[in-house]
């Protein structure tokens, strides 16, 4: 029979000896970063080396090193309110030419989803420009029938003098020459306005033209362009 220092301890127990003797234990396998070098050169050119970072090239470029003298990353100074300005800047451009594209992009499928060819655009250019026309032809014809009402209250207020030379002309005689008046002016502005709204239909349709051919292949066509009616 073995005496009782002989007995062997339980594997559970040895492992856990082991550990505690530092054998086999997962912190051992675990290797420390080396040490860094941080190396710059300040303000007056001279070069300054440290283990640690240095405090008079914190408004400079540091190099951080490996201990062979490899450069491990290059840390860059903080920016300066102008620099950062610039950097806000550049980044607004940045983005706004991002979303120009974009709208490019979506601008550039819906031409090609809606138009076959550049005739087919034409064809709808025409029907908008009609719709404009068709509204100056009634104002033109309404400008026509107001100056007829004017003329006729005109010649109304006169008589109206002339019976009574003494007296002064009723408010009713020279409000309906005001109201004839200011509806011409009303339907002058709105051919003033309709006109304008030609304009920019011919032009944005001319732009779409452009970039249809381009998206097509297609070389440039010639095309009557509407005219305005003449009023």
């Amino acid at each position: 029979m073995k005496p009782e220092g002989s007995r062997r301890l339980p594997s559970a127990c040895l492992g856990a000896a082991l550990a505690l003797a530092g054998f086999g234990s997962p912190a051992q396998s675990v290797i420390s970063a080396p040490p860094a070098i941080y190396s710059c050169t300040d303000e007056e050119g001279r070069t300054l080396t440290s283990d640690r970072p240095i405090p008079a090239c914190a408004n400079r470029p540091m190099r951080e090193l490996n201990p062979d003298g490899s450069l491990r990353r290059l840390i860059q100074p903080p920016l300066t309110k102008e620099q950062e300005r610039e950097r806000a800047t550049r980044e607004k451009q940045r983005q706004d030419e991002a979303w120009a594209r974009k709208v490019q992009q979506a601008r550039d499928r819906n031409l090609l989803l809606t138009f076959e060819n550049e005739s087919s655009l034409e064809s709808m250019r025409r029907r908008g420009l009609a719709d404009i026309d068709h509204e100056i032809r009634l104002a033109t014809q309404r400008i026509l029938s107001l100056d007829k009402e004017l003329k006729i209250a005109q010649e109304a207020a006169e008589g109206w003098k002339a019976s009574n030379p003494r007296k002064q002309l009723p408010f009713a005689f020279q409000q309906r020459i005001t109201d004839a008046a200011n509806a011409i002016l009303a339907e002058d502005a709105l051919i003033a306005d309709r006109n304008a709204e030609r304009e920019r239909v011919n032009s944005r349709f001319d732009a779409d033209a452009r970039r249809l051919r381009e998206l097509l292949g297609n070389p440039a066509v010639s095309q009557d362009r509407p005219r305005a009616p003449r009023g």
